[in-house]
């Protein structure tokens, strides 16, 4: 039995697909579009999902979809009263999306031909968020917390899964958004709504938490009931709908919204520290009375806002649990992945045999496809040579420890927003002024962004103040002070990494990469980024991984067997001004690009 789930019209459109329980593929649309976070219908995710289980669209069992458009109907009538005839702005600004989910069973129809052989079902949104960390957990019972901006109407939900089931205990339904709070204000900090979130948490450790934390505080504060209540005399978005976030109140506070490409000041790092440090303390209220009211020592964590590592570590570190699961695609393209697991074992009653252990399901390319890609990219072009090697890891591990920058494509795409070995940039950890080299000359992008640290499994704790395993680079941990001098280019600001421990199991290929570093340097960590530039999505095809490695500072490519190398002896030094400032502007554009 083929079951496929998918989500779209709100943003990480993505589709997963399970053949009787087993996990075959999961890709976000975006991956094929070439658009970061893109909300569209994700036909082409579902024909390559349909491709890779060997099954044409039409002839599936079942499609379930991530949203029940017709849930809480009486909960928005009753806010559209309340706040009549303001509250007609956030009607508009859903009319279109509501409309679009409506067609749904139409849309697959005229996509795909679907005939009612194939039974087509609208699954709650935060039970799909839960189903995707809870029910692919090896946990047989556990607590969990699902956490986003918005799903029908809830916005944060609470709960208990054990077997194949899964309750609430506790639901916060909008306005009380803190998915929509972290957007909003990541909107004022000059990013964007659900794409920019990240960039806040990086910027956070920059600023003074304490100039603007009392102001957080009272904007939301946490209830005796394990709950939180948001002043709303400080926002419009409840009435008016996105992107009319502010109050004349919250300007009042905070000053004017920073301009995407103006200057960031110490006000704006100050006022996302707050936020941050903030966001954290109501995630662990909100953990602390989870873990009390069950009584169970395990969760499991999904939603957006799950995706803020730092209070994912905080959740762990501080003991508010003993064991702490993340789905690494904590944000709506999970859900795709949640929806097939609530179909097969909550409503079909089928045993759990699934188990969630590492997150490359996406597509894969050949090495003919690598050659191929090769011969159409570098052409005639002599500042490049490439050739087939026999041992990728062990050459790239020499070129980092060297103090090259590599591009490392491999394997199965990873699943979600982070690279996590098989779609990586790779540079030597230990450089002092690596960080900033890659932000300026290969990335494009702002440069207080940090780096993540991936570390082979075993080695965790002797780098880092925790050794539980975290394989998606979904916890913050602090380096060990003794260790940090040692690793600069991967230890942020405030002295954390945003840990990826590597199995050998999961990743031979990488782990091995890190194995022969750590004999050449005796570190046994890499410098991993996302093999991407600031704006663009993660990259799918190999010949798009050549154009990355081409237009920018890398000075090497492992594409499967194959190794490209440029002809200078560094390549990110050899960038002109010129191009630098084109790239730059290239990638500011790609990032202003509405989600």
């Amino acid at each position: 039995m083929h079951i496929l789930g998918f989500d779209c019209y709100g943003h990480d459109a993505a589709a997963a697909i399970i053949r009787d329980g087993a996990m075959l593929g999961l890709v976000e649309e975006e991956r094929f579009l070439r658009k970061k976070h893109v909300a569209d219908f994700p036909s082409n995710a579902i024909r390559w999902c349909c491709e890779v289980a060997g099954v044409a669209p039409k002839d599936l069992d079942h499609i379930v979809y991530y949203w029940n458009p017709r849930l809480s109907r009486g909960q928005r009538i009753a806010h559209l009263l309340r706040y009549f005839p303001r509250s007609l702005g956030l009607v508009w600004s859903r009319a279109d999306k509501e409309a679009d989910m409506l067609r749904i069973r139409s849309t697959l129809q005229r996509e795909f031909g679907l005939t009612r052989r194939t039974r087509i079902h609208f699954a709650e949104h935060h039970l799909c968020h839960a189903a995707s960390t809870f029910l692919t957990s090896p946990f047989d019972k556990a607590a969990i917390l699902s956490i986003d901006a918005a799903g029908e109407w809830d916005c944060t939900w609470m709960g208990v899964g054990e077997g194949l089931d899964m309750w609430p205990i506790k639901k916060l339904s909008f306005p009380q958004s803190l998915g929509i709070l972290y957007g909003a204000v990541t909107e004022f900090l000059g990013f964007k709504f659900a794409s920019g979130e990240g960039k806040v948490m990086g910027l956070a450790p920059y600023g003074d938490p304490d100039r603007y934390i009392d102001r957080f505080r009272q904007i939301v504060r946490t209830t005796d009931d394990g709950g939180y209540h948001i002043d709303l005399s400080y926002f419009t978005y409840h009435f008016l709908g996105r992107p009319n976030w502010f109050s004349p109140k919250f300007h009042q506070t905070f000053g004017p919204s920073r301009h995407p490409e103006g200057e960031l000041t110490q006000h704006y790092k100050d006022v996302a520290a707050a936020l941050q440090r903030r966001t954290e303390e109501v995630g662990l209220h909100l953990a602390r009375w989870l873990r009390r009211e069950t009584g169970l020592n395990k969760v499991c964590l999904a939603g957006g806002v799950c995706l803020n590592s730092v209070m994912n570590g905080r959740i762990l570190l501080e003991k508010v649990f003993d064991d702490v699961v993340v789905q690494p695609a904590a944000n709506d393209a999970g859900t795709a992945l949640g929806a097939c697991y609530w179909l097969w074992n909550t409503v079909m009653r089928q045993p759990r045999t699934y188990v969630f252990e590492h997150a490359y399901f996406g597509p894969w390319f050949e090495d003919d496809a690598a050659r191929q890609a090769i011969k159409a990219e570098v052409g005639s072009n002599r500042g490049v040579s490439w050739r087939k090697i026999n041992d990728a890891p062990e050459q790239a591990a020499r070129m980092l420890a060297d103090g090259k920058i590599v591009g490392w494509y491999q394997g199965r795409m990873e699943m979600g927003p982070r690279a996590l070995g098989n779609r990586s940039i790779l540079a030597d950890p230990r450089s002092d002024e690596m960080k900033d080299l890659l932000n300026a000359r290969v990335k494009f992008r702002e440069s207080f962004r940090p780096f993540a640290p991936s570390v082979l499994e075993k080695k965790t704790g002797e780098w880092f103040n925790s050794s539980y395993p975290s394989p998606y680079m979904i916890m913050v941990y602090d380096v060990l002070p003794e260790k940090r001098a040692l690793i600069p280019a991967v230890t942020h600001v405030d002295g954390t990494g945003r840990v990826q421990t590597v199995s050998k199991q999961h990743n031979p290929r990488f782990y091995r990469l890190i194995e022969e570093f750590e004999r050449l340097t005796g570190v046994p960590i890499v410098l991993n980024t996302s093999f991407n530039i600031r704006g663009e999505p993660i990259v799918h095809r190999p010949e798009q991984a050549v154009e990355c490695f081409l237009k920018t500072g890398m000075d090497a490519l492992f594409l499967g067997d194959y190794m490209l190398t440029k002809t200078v002896e560094s390549a990110a030094r050899e960038l002109t001004e010129e191009q630098l400032v084109s790239a730059h502007a290239s990638a500011a554009a790609l990032d202003n690009q509405p989600v």
